[in-house]
């Protein structure tokens, strides 16, 4: 009877403090396996696309494509972390890599497609793409002087990949025999810490950028943070490769109803690796957030503004990119352990609306979530754009 006492003692003890304040939220020790992912595009909506059985009216596609062209982007950041968190002082190391990829194609094309062009006139397409892949160990260091929490985030990072190209085209042409002329050529700039074309190990220059915060409670209820990250020493890539294509042929419509190209010429090929000296900063950031807990103990709201430099300090000009950021959430927590955050921003060009959920149980959470997104805004509330995370923490 005794012992059973106890137990129901020691239970109950255990349970209030598990619904105390924070408890599920601070472990002291903490493992966190995740990442989040996206695809999309800003004129054209993914649901018409993945269909079953796909119609695609190319007169209201073109119609629908902006006067820019159509922009696709990608990108994927996983990562694995370990924090240790104290009442005035934490640690952590994380192991992440960061992929960010885009492409265009200039209106021009949808225009062919969906109204075509007159006789003997040429229609001259434009490409570009982007691709930027970085590897990074980060340290956080956090502490407390009086009401002020610093954390300085000092990161070493490897480029593994840059690739560029903008002078891709692709000329089409109405000949007046009733024959399409198709001329196309591209040249895509590869650097990288391996060799594409082999021969070679990993040679890429490591690089070094700081990161740092500085939270302080304006009131009980409304903390201010500050963010920055500031490139110190950019990473280098040792190696080139130049991925060359071209296309050349004339055909008529008979014949490529009839599965021929007609005559034509194709060749892709590309240079041998070569030695090469590219220097490339991750994204340089600012940022101010503002968190909001009111009494009632079940909402949170954050909102933030920023801006960040893609490619900064950098040789390549035409890279180059300004962006503005910003950030509201609203998190919603029922019984401690149960949470759904609603969230939009704008993060590196990409407006991304998200719903998340959080199932915590002190020594294992884990958080789901999926988003609309898209460079373009209103294709970003429009099916122009997936992606979503997760995340996996394990820790007491």
């Amino acid at each position: 009877m005794k012992k059973t006492s106890l137990f129901f003692l020691i239970l109950i003890i255990l349970s209030a403090r598990a619904f105390s304040y924070n408890w599920f939220d601070d472990r002291y020790v903490e493992l966190s396996i995740g990442s989040k992912f996206g695809l999309s595009n800003d004129a054209l909506q993914i649901g018409e696309v993945l269909k079953k059985n796909v119609v695609l009216d190319l007169r209201k596609m073109a119609d629908q494509i902006p006067s820019s062209g159509i922009t696709m982007n990608a990108n994927m950041l996983p990562e694995i972390s370990l924090n240790f968190r104290f009442k005035k002082f934490q640690l952590g190391f994380k192991t992440a890599s960061d992929v960010w990829m885009t492409g265009s194609l200039s209106k021009d094309l949808f225009d062919y497609l969906g109204k075509g062009n007159t006789l003997n006139q040429t229609v001259s397409i434009s490409q570009s793409l982007n691709v930027d892949a970085f590897a990074y160990e980060e340290v956080s260091v956090g502490f407390k002087i009086k009401e002020f929490k610093i954390v300085a985030k000092p990161t070493l990072f490897v480029p593994v990949l840059h690739a560029g190209s903008r002078n891709g085209t692709l000329n089409l042409s109405n000949l007046s025999d009733g024959s399409l002329n198709v001329d196309y050529s591209s040249d895509i700039e590869i650097y990288s810490a391996y060799p594409i074309a082999g021969g070679g190990g990993f040679k890429g220059g490591f690089g070094f950028d700081l990161g740092a915060s500085v939270s302080y409670p304006l009131l009980e209820f409304l903390t201010l943070t500050g963010n920055a990250r500031i490139p110190i020493v950019p990473g280098q890539l040792k190696y080139k490769t130049v991925q060359t294509t071209t296309m050349q042929f004339t055909t008529t419509v008979d014949k490529i109803i009839n599965g021929s190209l007609g005559s034509n010429n194709f060749s892709s090929s590309h240079r041998d690796s070569v030695s090469a000296s590219y220097f490339i900063n991750r994204p340089m950031k600012f940022s101010i957030f503002a968190d909001y807990k009111p009494p009632v103990g079940w909402l949170i709201l954050t909102g933030g503004l920023g801006m960040g430099f893609r490619h900064p300090f950098t040789e390549d000009k035409d890279s180059f990119a300004f962006f503005g950021e910003y950030y509201l959430s609203g998190t919603l927590k029922f019984l401690k352990f149960l949470s759904f955050t609603f969230s939009t921003e704008y993060y590196e060009q990409i407006f991304i609306h998200q719903f998340s959920f959080s199932v915590n149980a002190r020594v294992i959470e884990l958080v789901l979530g999926i988003n609309a997104q898209s460079a373009d805004f209103y294709k970003s509330c429009s099916g122009g754009g997936l992606g979503g995370l997760f995340a996996v923490k394990l820790g007491y």
